[in-house]
């Protein structure tokens, strides 16, 4: 398993990284690579990289201290320090790595098992929806067979509607009628409020001059025409309901029709 690579630096369970350098330095301006996430297995790479060059350093200073100046030796030590300090970080680094890639396989395990139990009930569903779609099939058929006879009827009712005899009411569809009345037109009476001139019973508008007192309201009455409303056919349920097969070629199990039947034919897939 690949481990997780975590970015202690960031983590505020341990302070920042303090580096010495030989030349002052902006502490914003930090190398890419020091702030890149690193595995536990880096971070003990690190630590023992540290320890072995305290180690040898510490080893040096018998001899520095016979042959080398004081500024030499104060260097060295410096150096011992730093490596010390590098040892330390890297210590903290660990700790806080091993909690962090924890609770990251801790997170992980509770994912897994949170997708596990998602795919358990959708397999469920799954298996579910198979006998679903096999009742589907034989409800389809049967609801087609019903169709197929109501068709049959449909187009007996319209032949006979095609010759009707004389003064005979048209044959009913049967089902419930979901179309609408055809409205002829016809002619209705309004009431308009005019004025009028009480001396002459004459039209008397605002403009018709300056005199005003004679001027009273009076409704009168007016036909006017209302446009007829179309009426919209009945569409037979054969007609509006498809029933289709399953998968991708398989043919309708019923099909419906863009126009009522002119006879007693029966399509059926």
């Amino acid at each position: 398993m690949t481990l997780p690579r975590v970015n202690v630096r960031e983590t505020r369970t341990i302070h920042p990284v303090v580096t010495i350098r030989s030349q002052p330095r902006d502490p914003v301006v930090r190398d890419a690579a020091q702030l890149a996430p690193r595995t536990l297995l880096e971070i003990a790479a690190d630590r023992d990289a540290a320890v072995a060059e305290r180690t040898a350093l510490e080893a040096s200073r018998p001899d520095l201290m016979l042959i080398g100046t004081a500024d030499d030796v104060a260097d060295l030590d410096q150096r011992i320090a730093v490596a010390k300090i590098r040892i330390d970080a890297a210590e903290m680094q660990h700790a806080a790595a091993v909690i962090a890639e924890a609770r990251a396989h801790s997170d992980n395990d509770a994912e897994q098992s949170r997708r596990k139990a998602l795919r358990k009930a959708g397999m469920k569903a799954s298996a579910e929806a198979a006998k679903l779609a096999d009742r589907y099939v034989v409800l389809a058929r049967e609801l087609a067979g019903v169709l197929g006879q109501l068709r049959e009827q449909e187009g007996r009712i319209a032949e006979a509607n095609a010759a009707l005899p004389d003064g005979a009411e048209p044959v009913p569809p049967g089902e419930p009628f979901n179309g609408t009345e055809t409205i002829p037109m016809r002619t209705e009476t309004t009431h308009d409020l005019v004025w009028v001139d009480a001396r002459t019973g004459q039209p008397a508008g605002i403009l018709a001059g300056n005199d005003l007192r004679h001027r009273v309201a009076k409704t009168i009455e007016r036909r006017v025409a209302v446009p007829s409303i179309p009426g919209e056919p009945h569409v037979p349920l054969s007609h509006r309901v498809t029933l289709p097969g399953l998968g991708r070629d398989a043919p309708p199990i019923w099909r419906s029709l863009p126009q009522p039947l002119r006879s007693n034919t029966v399509y059926r897939a």
